[in-house]
């Protein structure tokens, strides 16, 4: 009769059997004739958040000379797309996410250098993409702007200071020269890759002999949030920012409530713009 096993062993092995598929971090190797990759997080792990769907687009001429597009199904995070002999490159690849009434529209950012170099098919293509939520957008130029939300695949708040408050009829106070904008962002749901969250919070300068008195807020992990800000004044006293939101025009709250926006365009994110003083 077969012993039991132990109880610590058995619930390892439902902890393993639970963890969902792992990707290899070993690179495939080419095959001859295909095309072959595998679509993950930057980190490596499997695709995480309501996926609706994952393209990856081969662009080819033959070696009769005839234009050849592919778009391999991409299942398990994997994908394996036979060729006709000719010359390859990697095209406009994405993934589509849901979060809540909206699906969102990434692009996938191939790993390596050789994606958009021809490549021969008898010598096997492999090529993996990875989606970034947050990060550097790959085509921001030489030097990222923090006011360009362009430049990164998060999340960005347009932050700017009213020189008018139509609500109280005069001009706010202007902040002296050394000041800092403190900024809170309480996340009120789950990243859209699926993240539990923790707040986070965002220094800016204020600058009011610049083009611009402080820059955005960028590059945050797409999410609903409730934001809140202060004031700090060289002296070392504050001042609670007064903030208007989409919708609150002409009012001033001290908190507002922060929202992944929908660009019907394109199908990603703009820029949710708020306004700020003191008083």
């Amino acid at each position: 009769m077969m012993r039991p096993l132990p109880l610590a062993f058995r619930f390892a092995l439902a902890l393993f059997a639970s963890a969902g598929p792992i990707l290899s971090a070993a690179e495939p190797e080419p095959k001859p004739g295909y095309a072959i990759g595998r679509v993950t997080m930057e980190d490596g792990s499997p695709l995480s958040g309501d996926i609706q769907d994952v393209t990856v687009t081969i662009n080819g001429v033959s070696e009769a000379g005839e234009r050849v597009n592919y778009t391999p199904a991409v299942k398990n995070g994997a994908y394996r797309q036979k060729l006709v002999k000719g010359q390859y490159t990697f095209g406009r690849s994405t993934v589509q996410v849901k979060f809540g009434e909206h699906t969102y529209l990434y692009r996938l950012v191939p790993k390596g250098k050789l994606w958009n170099k021809s490549q021969d098919a008898e010598e096997g293509l492999v090529q993996d993409f990875v989606w970034k939520p947050t990060g550097l957008a790959e085509t921001y130029g030489a030097k990222p702007d923090p006011n360009n939300a362009t430049h990164w695949h998060g999340m960005n708040i347009g932050l700017r200071f009213q020189t008018y408050r139509e609500d109280i009829k005069k001009a706010p106070t202007m902040l002296p020269e050394g000041t800092k904008l403190i900024l809170t962002l309480v996340p009120t749901s789950p990243s859209i890759d699926g993240r539990t969250l923790k707040p986070i919070t965002v220094e800016r300068d204020w600058r009011p002999k610049g083009s611009t008195y402080n820059d955005d807020l960028n590059d945050l992990p797409p999410a609903n949030y409730e934001l809140t800000g202060v004031a700090r004044l060289p002296d070392g006293s504050s001042k609670p920012l007064l903030l208007q939101g989409m919708g609150h025009y002409p009012k001033y709250f001290p908190k507002v409530a922060i929202t992944v926006g929908y660009d019907a365009i394109l199908g990603g994110m703009w820029k949710a713009p708020v306004g700020w003083v003191t008083d």
